[in-house]
């Protein structure tokens, strides 16, 4: 059983959660994650992280029907 931690660095939060470090940095500059400093180190709140990650719609996924002539 693997425990999620409280807190992640930047390069750990884009491994854990698949997102780029470029949505990251936008996700925070919108308020959507959380984060603290500490020195120099940026964290990320993981668990509003990946709450903010399950309230993101669903993908859909569909085929393009031709239109009739």
């Amino acid at each position: 059983m693997t425990t999620t931690p409280e807190y992640a660095a930047l390069t750990d939060w884009c491994r854990i959660s698949g997102m780029t470090r470029t949505a990251t940095y936008y996700a925070l500059a919108r308020g959507d994650l959380r984060a603290k400093k500490c020195g120099r180190r940026l964290l990320i709140h993981v668990p509003s992280g990946l709450a903010y990650i399950e309230a993101l719609p669903d993908a859909t996924f569909g085929l393009k029907t031709p239109k009739a002539a």
